[in-house]
């Protein structure tokens, strides 16, 4: 067997042929160009693979990508939420502390201390929920809660909107 028989001999799992045809788009784009709807047909009916099967793909990645999106909105949502929070927990304990200590001349028992320590478990719990609880039940109630607010957001600006323009 010469080396020109080889390459058309060899056979490739769907998972493989996945990952090179992944490595070598991947390359691709460095051409500045996208691929067309024409040309995505194309290579589908090369692999063999049916418009009706590429149309069902389509629309299951166009899913994944408004869900992937949507993610991302909620992630940015948490992230700024968590930072507000930071933001008053440090301020205001820290105005708290300094008012204890500073104004009143820490006479006694520090009462700031005692408010700290009951808001520093609450905030250590929201911490933990943003830093790591990233799935699971009470996340899927999170985003599921966060979606169904920013529904009703947009419904009621959707009739808002028009009575002020």
């Amino acid at each position: 067997m010469n080396s020109s028989e080889q390459p058309l001999t060899r056979s490739y799992s769907q998972e493989d042929v996945q990952q090179i045809l992944n490595i070598a788009l991947a390359q691709y784009p460095q051409q500045d160009t996208e691929l067309s709807y024409a040309q995505l047909l194309e290579i589908a009916d090369e692999m063999r693979i049916s418009p009706a099967t590429l149309k069902l793909a389509e629309t299951s990645w166009l899913t994944q990508q408004s869900s992937s999106e949507r993610f991302k909105e909620f992630e940015v949502h948490r992230k700024s939420k968590f930072q507000g929070k930071l933001g008053t927990y440090l301020v205001v304990n820290g105005g708290l502390v300094a008012f204890n200590l500073f104004l009143l001349g820490g006479f006694g028992i520090p009462w700031s201390l005692w408010i700290l320590s009951m808001w520093s478990i609450g905030f250590g719990l929201n911490t933990w929920k943003f830093f790591f609880q990233r799935q699971g039940q009470a996340y899927e109630q999170a985003f599921k809660k966060w979606e169904r607010k920013r529904k009703i957001q947009k419904s009621i600006s959707g009739l808002i909107d028009p009575l002020f323009r």
